[in-house]
């Protein structure tokens, strides 16, 4: 079993975490595991760009801005990292 790590960062300091279980990891997903990430830690869900996905399939890590949210945020970035 292998886990995604979420990290909300505000200052280059972790305030807020949570890992999400997955049995396999599988692309078409993404979109499923970032809702479920972002509903257990009480934020808006960001816009999912091909990069995200991208990065976070090919490098096993990715973050979403302030610009990649529709929504005002009160952090500085979310940062997604397969572990």
């Amino acid at each position: 079993m292998i886990r995604i790590w979420a990290k909300i960062i505000e200052d280059g300091k972790i305030v807020k975490s949570f890992e999400l279980p997955v049995k396999n990891y599988d692309y078409h997903k993404f979109d499923e595991y970032l809702r479920t990430i972002a509903e257990n830690l009480d934020i808006p869900t960001p816009i999912i760009l091909d990069r995200h996905i991208i990065d976070f399939t090919v490098y096993k890590h990715t973050k979403f801005i302030a610009s990649d949210f529709v929504e005002n945020i009160s952090f500085e970035k979310l940062a997604l990292q397969l572990i």
